[in-house]
């Protein structure tokens, strides 16, 4: 379902352009001399609009197109994608070709241009494997080309390919990273698609206790503990257990100034310098067993991403990175 077509003379024709009037009159002059051919065989087509009013162009017969047939989903996207990046001051257009360096071709659902940086838009609704996504990806990147890939399956997380699930459907709403696609769209052209943890944006640092009894056989006391550190920004997470939190003098820092409650025999926060907490009642070295009981979020802390805070935890194993929308923009145009 292109939205884009080529008249007799070989201008090209958007349909999220054109007003009422002139699509009433393209309609009607198309249906009597079949002037309009689609970019992608050449093929006399008409013109329809879909249910949610998007406008299209569809082969006027079915068969003998390599391009295949895009559902409602696919072009409600493009347009949107289209609609995005125009109204964001960049130019762009549905249904581009074009080549790498080394002839290799290429073909985007929608291509959007500012100065001299470019954006393709794949809509992903079939499954495709990740090598192949790689690839074309690879040809993109060759040419100069930025790609984003709207997938309907899970994603892989790779800082090399910016991708993302599109979750819902055209009646209940399509989502993706829990926005609007169209809000969505609109944070991508406004720099917001970042991978990881960006330097500058907010991370949500949510301290992990547990209740543990304390091991002594005169003692038994109840005592609140620190269990874990888990960071969060945009879709990525860090989950860093107390054994861990040494390498990480930031997070670390997090766990300091907790709430305790002095008063023998209630549940209180061990904090020394290595969050091994002490039995508040005997004193003893204690830590939380297996399935302890009684786990809760200690506190929620708002911490700025610092360059030394991503040192920290890039390296550790609970990180786990993946692209999603933050609050500040970057400082160079990228999807």
């Amino acid at each position: 379902m292109p939205l884009r077509c080529l008249d007799d003379a070989g201008r090209s024709l958007d349909a999220s352009l054109l007003t009422t009037p002139e699509w009433a009159a393209l309609t009607a002059t198309n249906r009597h001399v079949r002037h309009l051919r689609t970019t992608c065989c050449g093929a006399p087509l008409v013109l329809k609009t879909s249910r949610l009013g998007t406008r299209f162009f569809a082969h006027l017969a079915l068969g003998g197109c390599s391009s295949g047939d895009e559902g409602p989903e696919h072009l409600h996207l493009k347009a949107l994608s289209v609609a995005a990046a125009r109204a964001a001051g960049w130019t762009a257009e549905a249904e581009v070709s074009g080549a790498t360096p080394a002839g290799e071709p290429w073909r985007a659902d929608v291509l959007a241009t500012k100065g001299r940086h470019r954006i393709a838009i794949e809509v992903q609704w079939s499954p495709q494997a990740d090598d192949v996504t790689r690839a074309r990806q690879a040809r993109y990147a060759a040419s100069g080309v930025r790609g984003l890939w709207l997938f309907r399956q899970a994603v892989t997380a790779d800082a090399d390919v910016p991708a993302v699930r599109v979750r819902g459907s055209l009646a209940t709403g399509l989502t993706i990273l829990d926005l609007s696609a169209a809000d969505f769209l609109a944070a991508v052209f406004d720099r917001r698609l970042r991978f990881g943890f960006p330097v500058g944006t907010t991370a949500e640092a949510t301290v992990a206790g547990s209740v543990a009894r304390c091991w002594g056989a005169d003692c038994g006391a109840l005592v609140r503990v620190v269990t874990a550190v888990d960071l969060a920004a945009g879709g990525s997470s860090c989950h860093l257990p107390v054994a861990e939190l040494g390498a990480t003098p930031t997070l670390l820092a997090v766990t300091s100034g907790l709430p305790a409650d002095p008063l023998r025999g209630r549940l209180r926060m061990g904090r020394d310098e290595s969050i091994a907490a002490r039995c508040f009642a005997c004193d003893r070295p204690l830590t939380p067993r297996p399935g302890s009981a009684g786990r809760f979020v200690v506190a929620r802390v708002a911490l700025t991403v610092t360059p030394v805070l991503v040192a920290e935890i890039v390296a550790a194993p609970g990180y786990a990175p993946a692209w999603g929308i933050t609050t500040v923009a970057s400082t160079r145009a990228n999807a």
